[in-house]
C-alpha cells in the first residue's frame, strides 16, 4: 500500500486560547480538507462538514462561530454558501486525508489526537510520544481529565496507542508520569 502525502495543515497552538477545542480542531481541518489551495478558501456545505466531521450540527456552528472569532478563519459569502477563507500561519501540524477519513477511530478520538499531534516528539519514525500527565494534557488541550483518560484506553485497546509506565512522577501533584506512543503509521500519520 502506498501512503498518501495529501494532507491539511492546523496552525500550532491553537488550543492555547481557552476557548478553542480539540472538537473545534477536528471541524477546521474537516472544512480545510476541501480548500482550494490558490484562493486558500472553500465552501462545504454544513451538512457536508457535520457527515465528514461527525460532530453534530450545533456543535459545527459553535465551533465555526469561534474559529471566526479567534481569527483562524474568515467567513463570506458564495452564491447561497458560506465561504471559508483561512488566515496564514507559519507553523503546523499536518493531518492526512487517510486520517481524517477513517471510520474505525470515533470523532471524540480523532479530536484528541489532533489536538495531541503538536506536543508529541517525533524523534522515532512512525511514532510520536507525549510524556505529560492526563492532566497536565487536559489543561493544554482544552479537554476534560475524564475524557483523556477514556479516549487513551479505547485508543490502546484498538492498537493505535502504548502506555509505557515510567518512574518518573510530576513534581506538583505526585502523579506518575507514563509515555504515550502513538503509532502514527497505523493511524495513517506518518506522512511527512
Amino acid at each position: 500500500m502506498e501512503i498518501s502525502k495529501q494532507h491539511v495543515q492546523l496552525p500550532n497552538n491553537m488550543t492555547s486560547k481557552d476557548d478553542i477545542t480539540p472538537k473545534d480542531l477536528l471541524i477546521y481541518v474537516t472544512i480545510k480538507s476541501f480548500m482550494n489551495k490558490e484562493t486558500l478558501s472553500c465552501f462545504p456545505a454544513i451538512t457536508t462538514i457535520v457527515k465528514k466531521s461527525g460532530v453534530s450540527k450545533p456543535t459545527v456552528l459553535k465551533g465555526i462561530l469561534k474559529l471566526q472569532e479567534a481569527g483562524y478563519l474568515k467567513i463570506g459569502k458564495y452564491k447561497r454558501s458560506n465561504l471559508y477563507t483561512f488566515s496564514k500561519y507559519k507553523n503546523f501540524e499536518p493531518f492526512s486525508y487517510d486520517f481524517l477519513n477513517r471510520t474505525d477511530i470515533s470523532t471524540e478520538e480523532k479530536s484528541l489526537i489532533i489536538a495531541e499531534q503538536q506536543h508529541m516528539f517525533k524523534d522515532t519514525e512512525g511514532f510520536g510520544k507525549i510524556s505529560y500527565t492526563d492532566l497536565e494534557l487536559s489543561r493544554k488541550i482544552n479537554m476534560s481529565y475524564a475524557s483523556i483518560v477514556k479516549y487513551h484506553k479505547s485508543l490502546e485497546e484498538k492498537g493505535f496507542l502504548t502506555v509505557v509506565k515510567t518512574a518518573a512522577k510530576d513534581s506538583p501533584t505526585g502523579i506518575q508520569i507514563n509515555e504515550k506512543i502513538f503509532h502514527l503509521d497505523e493511524l495513517g500519520q506518518a506522512i511527512i
